[in-house]
């Protein structure tokens, strides 16, 4: 099984000319090229395991998707 986290800016887009943008490794701490999936108002991540994403705040949501 895997778990697919979607994480998405509140206020503006993420920069998908990056990727995996720099930011991963601040939300998921265990980050270690895992497969990212990027769009203009969202990035997806999927890992093997399940993760705890460090709370960046009310400006950035992660979702667990799948």
């Amino acid at each position: 099984m895997s778990y697919t986290y979607r994480i998405k800016l509140v206020i503006g887009k993420i920069d998908n000319t990056v990727c995996p943008p720099d930011f991963l490794d601040d939300i998921f701490p265990n980050f270690a090229g895992e497969p990212v999936v990027m769009a203009p108002s969202h990035c997806d991540v999927t890992f093997a395991t399940p993760q705890t994403p460090v709370d960046l705040g009310p400006l950035v949501r992660v979702e667990l998707i799948s």
